[in-house]
């Protein structure tokens, strides 16, 4: 679960980074951000994956 959630924490802010370099008033609280994953993944794996990005 923690290699997971670092995961997803660093994509997260690599896009802030991004975001910001070309819009600099554009605040945190502007953005909303979806993980997906594949539909053939059973209940669990999308149960964990949930759990991994609430604990970014």
């Amino acid at each position: 679960m923690p290699i997971f959630s670092m995961a997803i924490r660093y994509l997260y802010e690599q896009l802030l980074e991004a975001v910001r370099l070309q819009v600099p008033e554009m605040t945190e609280a502007c953005l909303k951000y979806v993980v997906t994953v594949p539909a053939i993944w059973d209940d669990n794996a999308k149960q964990f994956m949930r759990e991994a990005a609430i604990n970014v």
